[in-house]
């Protein structure tokens, strides 16, 4: 598994859309951890696994890679039911089917090995458990690339198309729920879809990242809330629920 070196943090610059894209991000996950067992992997300084446990979790087990980070997030740490642990996502110090909700955001198109780490999510959580998980979506992020070319993003070992992940979740989570965030007609997407074709150096992305350049002066949570999915849109993250078994109705 690789380590992850992509992070948010309240020390140094993080433009504005970054910092909001990952809140709304911690936000919508907290909605399902109301009094259950919690685990965040890939959990960096620990902001989002703090809403978590303070969104009512009944406990929150947090793991990470980095030692530098579990450390920092231990001396900031206030609750008493969220602990941090180092460890890779791959072999988790967990007891199979023990864990109600698994959160991991914006780390599968980190991990080398996403089968491996998929598989040991669906081991930790117990039959009617929850595994969130949200990705970047190849459409918006590296418009005309495929699977098998590398991300513009160096940090990242691969990015999906929407139904290159629902296919990768499926073989674990047979109930897949898709939401979307940032949404992008449809029409543009695919404008820069050609033009990543054609255009060297990553040209349709940095199209990509000039368009939000007007959010460094005013941006709001508003434009970044995971919503359900709409026609006519493309969206640039993608955040699934899944399940092992279909939702009560």
């Amino acid at each position: 598994m690789a380590i992850e070196k992509e992070r948010l943090s309240s020390e140094g610059f993080v433009p504005q859309w970054v910092w909001l894209e990952h809140i709304a991000r911690y936000e919508f996950g907290a909605r399902f951890v109301k009094e259950k067992v919690v685990v965040d992997c890939a959990c960096g300084a620990g902001i989002g696994s703090e809403t978590f446990a303070r969104a009512g979790a009944k406990s929150v087990v947090a793991f990470d890679v980095s030692e530098k980070d579990i450390e920092s997030a231990r001396r900031k740490n206030i609750l008493r039911h969220l602990t941090f642990q180092q460890s890779s996502g791959l072999e988790l110090p967990i007891a199979s089917s023990s864990v109600d909700v698994y959160i991991s955001l914006e780390t599968i198109e980190h991990v080398a090995e996403d089968l491996a780490f998929l598989r040991e999510a669906h081991r930790v959580l117990q039959p009617a458990g929850i595994f969130i998980c949200s990705t970047p979506n190849r459409a918006v992020t590296n418009p005309g690339k495929s699977i098998s070319d590398k991300p513009w993003n160096q940090f990242h070992a691969r990015e999906y198309s929407q139904d290159e992940f629902i296919d990768l979740l499926n073989p674990f989570f047979p109930h897949v729920e898709l939401y979307g965030q940032n949404p992008k007609r449809i029409r543009l997407v695919r404008a820069l879809e050609r033009l990543g074709k054609v255009l060297p150096m990553h040209g349709a992305v940095r199209i990509n990242q000039v368009m939000k350049l007007p959010n460094l002066v005013f941006d709001e949570m508003k434009n970044h809330v995971v919503q359900d999915m709409r026609a006519g849109y493309a969206y640039e993250y993608l955040v699934a629920i899944c399940r092992t078994k279909a939702p009560a109705q």
